[in-house]
Order: structure tokens, then sequence, then C-alpha cells
């Protein structure tokens, strides 16, 4: 028999341990901090780069307001220069040659070629703002260098 004032533990629920945790342990969230901290010094380091390396499509995006075809030929070609080798670009001696290598509309091209290099070189604004839009398509097209 059990002396007086001793009791038994309930059989039917018996002490469980306490729960195991779900965050790391200490040393965890170091090295945890530590990645996460590498991955956004990556992330940032390849969007800034990319930032960089298009930096010619933004000059060039800036440029699309102009007036005069001369302007334009400049443009064209500055943009080609970033995307072809001198070696390359350098063979195109015509405009014909290098308004080939956009997308703009063969009437486009020939209006821009027949106003090239000379004294009144200036588009209506109706053609103007079609090369704008045409040359703007052109430009967010090409790949990235």
């Amino acid at each position: 028999m059990l002396a007086k004032g001793f009791s038994t533990p309930e059989l039917g629920h018996p002490a469980l341990p306490s729960d195991p945790s779900w965050f790391p342990l200490p040393v965890g969230w170091e090295v945890l901090g530590v990645i996460l901290s590498m991955l956004l010094l990556g992330t940032v380091l390849v969007f800034s780069a990319r930032y960089r390396r298009n930096r010619w499509r933004r000059e060039a995006q800036k440029l699309l307001p102009q007036q005069s075809v001369d302007d334009w030929m400049v443009m064209i070609k500055r943009v080609l220069l970033v995307q072809h080798s001198r070696e390359t670009v350098s063979q195109w001696h015509t405009p014909e040659q290098l308004l080939a290598q956009t997308s703009l509309d063969a009437e486009l091209q020939v209006q821009m070629c027949r106003r090239y290099c000379q004294p009144d070189n200036q588009l209506d604004t109706r053609t103007n703002a079609q090369v704008a839009t045409q040359l703007r398509q052109w430009l967010e097209s090409l790949p990235h260098v």
C-alpha cells in the first residue's frame, strides 16, 4: 500500500518533451545572414552591370526627338557601332546600307536617303514622329550587349 500523501502520476497523459524549434541554432542565423547578404550583393551587382551596359540605349532614346536627317543617321551609326564590330560598320558606306540594318519602313528609308547631306534635311513633323516611333521600337528590340 501507498503511504499517506503519495500520489501516482497519471499514466494516461505522460509528460512529453517540448516541440522542436523551427528556427536555426545561433550559428545557423549567422550562416543564413552571410548567405542572404551574398545573394543580395550578387543581385545588386548583376543589375548595376546591366544598367551600365544599357547606357547606350538610354542615351539613344534621349536623342529620339531630333529633327534633321543627318542627326538621325549619326545616332543610327552610333547604335550600330555598339551592336556590331567597327570593321563591319565601316563597310556600310551609303545611307541605304545603314538604314537597311534598322526596322524603318521602306518609304521612310527612301525619304531619309533623299534628304541625307542636303541643305534642306528637315523632315515634316508627322514623318519625324513616325521615324522616332519606329526607331524607338528598333532600339527596344535590339539585344542586350
